[in-house]
């Protein structure tokens, strides 16, 4: 095989190569485009705000009748006040979705709310993000930390008036449950968790039945394994 042969065969060899790598990237391009575009679809906030509204002002408004549907009307509130603020920069996927999981967020206190005063909770709401790694809150708990009693439970009481529904703070599993106090939301600090925090959720947390890791794995971000299913 002569010079001019083996330099059409190189040139071919090359040519074959830069297409190849020209197909991939065009097929990474479109696969990317759908994606967004299929996230865009997925979180669609607009209906989510507008259900929260209902439920908090108007005529029909949810109404609070002991301290704990009260702090968590609260909440709600501080919902639909990040949600309404967000809504009009939700141009990005990401954006949008922020703004569904703080009114999906605020329609989870809200449902808590009736619960906390014995009313029928309603329809069954979509899980916060991360709610599936931070399991929940399944039997009652007081402990002593800092001087003061500190309490977490699976019902609302006059000793556990907080709700959370269950999600990750920070990149950390919060249980969803009542507690005693708002010990999660140290996270919303400019300092971020405090260098306690894990021991505090061994002293509060770990152990009780829902909750199935310890400080160690909330410190890391682990939480419950969504993939482990426990033998029937």
């Amino acid at each position: 095989m002569g010079p001019p042969v083996l330099f059409v065969a190189l040139f071919v060899l090359v040519a074959l190569i830069a297409a190849v790598v020209l197909a991939r990237r065009a097929q990474r391009k479109v696969a990317a485009r759908d994606a967004a575009r299929h996230d865009g679809h997925a979180a669609q906030p607009g209906p989510w705000v507008v259900r929260l509204i209902g439920q908090l002002d108007g005529p029909a408004a949810v109404t609070a009748r002991s301290p704990a549907a009260l702090a968590c009307l609260q909440r709600a509130c501080e919902c639909k006040a990040r949600a309404a603020e967000l809504l009009p920069r939700a141009t990005t996927p990401a954006l949008a979705l922020r703004v569904q999981e703080a009114a999906v967020a605020g329609l989870h206190f809200v449902r808590a709310a009736r619960i906390a005063d014995g009313a029928d909770p309603g329809a069954p709401l979509p899980p916060l993000a991360g709610a599936d790694t931070a399991g929940a809150v399944g039997a009652t708990r007081t402990v002593s930390w800092g001087g003061r009693e500190v309490a977490a439970s699976p019902a609302p009481s006059d000793r556990t008036p907080h709700y959370f529904p269950g999600r990750r703070v920070r990149g950390r599993p919060v249980p969803a449950g009542w507690y005693s106090e708002r010990w999660w939301s140290a996270a919303d600090t400019p300092e971020g968790w405090p260098d306690d925090a894990a021991a505090f959720f061994d002293t509060l947390l770990a152990g009780l039945p829902g909750v199935p890791y310890d400080g160690d794995d909330f410190e890391r971000g682990h939480g419950v394994d969504p993939r482990a299913r426990n033998p029937t």
